[in-house]
């Protein structure tokens, strides 16, 4: 069973009584684990004590600026969220503070409904990174139990299977386009199996030449063939109280279908030029792009072999028809990038995300991956700008927008969200009226809202 999380802490920063109590009050009322801070000193004690997931400051302070605060957060505390409020501030400071990895602004006087959704975004983004700093580079290590796949319904339940078959050892067998992210899936059940504290074998089968297919899988005595100058332990063996991985099982030759057949079927293995049968203990998970069933038809692949490998099969859907992983996966990567590579890359700006969302990647998560990675070593500032996904040559000569270009574009998207924001209220959150109101489609409406995370219901 998933682990219950305690609330995400909030401390609010704010000289002005009422306003700093009705923040507490509203975040409380969400759910929130909320402190208050009435200047800097308080907060500084705050923040010395206890651990704190998101701070939400004022920049005017009777004993200083918010902005010294930020700062300190940012050397003490990378990573934690930092929005900051005022009344005073201009476009192109507010800009600047964003740039220098402030997650969000608001500028005063604001909507609550707006308030609590940019503090729900901030904090959505920090448990994916949380998420992230619990796996190793290449994004393998969590523990057993956590949910760590994505955040679309399709992995969700990839996630539950896994829980279900966690003591079965029955063949799994993985289908999806090329880059969708089997290895990954089958790793994740492997990890969260009775076998997690066991092997995992990766054994990609299109990279194997036919000549060398078979004492690969199941390894050779000395003297099975020339060159063969010592005993080999083949994948199999290796695999030994854990999971072997065969990934693009498709590619596997008629000639080895048959020997691979007899070890699944009898479960032990005969090294070539041996006599002796070592007893397997091995769970088989295997992984293909191509149609096994067309391939049956075809006579490219066995039927008794695509019956043992298909006991339990879990398609793996494309990146396109679930967008709601982009940004999850997207914000992993720029941590184990940022990490590898140390580079003091925080996050990645509104604009850049709203440009992954409109992206079809025909490479699935492995083309994801490649454009993190490229953007987290060009990347400027401390987050990844919309400009720093642009990889084409025609991209790679468009100007980098001026300062000027990013204050007019942050004015226009504020504006567009009062602008829905206000429309929704007119009509009480019934969308198709509000858009007509707006004078867009619902469609056109829906995609406006979900890029300006605005909640109808609230």
């Amino acid at each position: 069973m998933p682990h219950e999380t305690a609330p995400a802490s909030v401390l609010v920063v704010d000289d002005d009584e009422i306003m700093r109590v009705s923040l507490v009050d509203r975040l409380r009322m969400e759910g929130f684990e909320t402190l208050a801070a009435p200047d800097l000193a308080s907060a500084r004690k705050l923040l010395r004590k206890q651990d704190i997931d998101l701070v939400i400051t004022d920049i005017r302070l009777p004993d200083g600026d918010g902005r010294a605060l930020f700062e300190e957060v940012c050397r003490s505390a990378p990573g934690t969220p930092v929005i900051l409020m005022t009344a005073y501030i201009s476009v192109a400071d507010a800009v600047a503070l964003t740039k220098a990895g402030a997650v969000d602004y608001l500028t005063k006087p604001f909507d609550l409904d707006e308030f609590v959704a940019k503090a729900r975004l901030a904090i959505d983004r920090l448990q994916d990174l949380r998420a992230s700093s619990m796996t190793a580079p290449d994004g393998t290590e969590a523990p057993a139990g956590s949910v760590i796949l994505g955040r679309s319904a399709a992995l969700h339940r990839i996630e539950k299977i896994a829980a279900r078959i966690r003591a079965v050892d029955s063949p799994i067998l993985l289908s999806g386009e090329s880059g969708v992210g089997k290895k990954v899936v089958a790793r994740f059940i492997h990890r969260n199996s009775s076998r997690g504290a066991g092997p995992f074998v990766a054994v990609n089968c299109a990279a194997l030449a036919p000549g060398v297919m078979e004492s690969e899988l199941f390894g050779y005595e000395k003297g099975a063939f020339p060159g063969a100058d010592r005993r080999r332990i083949g994948r199999f063996e290796q695999a030994q109280g854990g999971t072997i991985f065969l990934d693009e099982v498709g590619e596997i030759p008629l000639t080895s279908q048959v020997r691979l057949v007899r070890v699944l079927q009898e479960r032990e293995v005969v090294r070539l030029g041996g006599a002796q049968p070592v007893a397997l203990d091995v769970r088989v998970i295997s992984a293909t792009q191509v149609d096994l069933e067309n391939a049956v038809a075809a006579g490219g692949f066995r039927t008794d072999l695509f019956w043992r490998l298909n006991v339990i099969q879990i398609p793996i859907p494309p990146l396109r028809k679930r967008p709601e992983d982009i940004l999850f996966l997207a914000r992993r990567f720029v941590v184990e990038q940022a990490r590898q590579i140390g580079r003091p890359i925080t996050g990645i700006a509104a604009a850049a995300e709203e440009r992954l969302l409109h992206m079809e990647f025909p490479g699935n998560v492995r083309e994801l991956r490649n454009m993190i990675e490229r953007a987290v070593a060009l990347a400027a500032g401390p987050r990844i700008q919309d400009y720093d996904l642009l990889f084409d040559e025609a991209a790679a000569d468009d100007p980098v927008p001026d300062e000027a270009t990013l204050d007019l574009k942050t004015q226009v998207e504020d504006a567009e969200r009062a602008a829905i924001l206000r429309a929704l209220d007119e009509t009480d959150g019934a969308l198709q009226s509000a858009a007509a109101l707006l004078g867009v489609s619902r469609k056109t409406l829906w995609e406006k809202m979900r890029r300006y995370d605005i909640d109808r219901h609230e």
